[in-house]
């Protein structure tokens, strides 16, 4: 026979109902269509429930959906501009099918990554030469990326399965 204190959080754990986001189902379907991975969703998630933490009006005021949704909105600009959001909630996407990555998808990129750079310092120099190639010369990522494999002196083998990669993510 259980304790009746352990009936009694029993009933409670019943009666209690799940209290999801308090934001427009049109919005969090928003979510998979922009983000390609599951750990980009999961940072943007994180985000946003830290948003809500933060935010003294939102802690207290969480049903308040239309705060909610402005909360929500401004987490997704922080990643997107306003137009790349408007055309996907319009459905004017130019990928319909656009998922999140499949795990042997990540294991592959992640592959290629560990034989093509020695080190994360290494890793390192080549996102920060693709940052400087892209803000200085105004670059596409995948003309940046090759500029970056040269520049530290990656064969032509590692500069393609690099560069491919960039473009199927850009």
């Amino acid at each position: 026979m259980k304790p009746e204190e352990v009936i009694r959080m029993e009933q409670e754990d019943d009666d209690e109902e799940f209290v999801g986001l308090n934001v427009d189902s049109e919005l969090l379907e928003l979510v998979p269509k922009l983000f390609k991975t599951e750990p980009e969703v999961e940072v943007f998630y994180d985000g946003f429930l830290e948003r809500i933490q933060t935010d003294k009006k939102l802690r207290k005021h969480q049903d308040n959906r239309k705060r909610m949704n402005k909360a929500f909105l401004d987490e997704l600009l922080k990643y997107f501009d306003l137009d790349t959001i408007n055309d996907v909630l319009n459905n004017k996407s130019k990928n319909d099918d656009v998922e999140l990555a499949s795990g042997a998808d990540e294991k592959e990129v992640d592959r290629i990554l560990r034989k093509t750079f020695k080190n994360k310092m290494e890793f390192r120099m080549f996102i920060t030469y693709i940052s400087q190639f892209m803000m200085e010369n105004n670059d596409t990522p995948v003309e940046a990326a090759a500029k970056s494999m040269r520049r530290l002196g990656k064969s032509d083998n590692d500069t393609l399965a690099i560069t491919s990669i960039i473009d199927k993510i850009f």
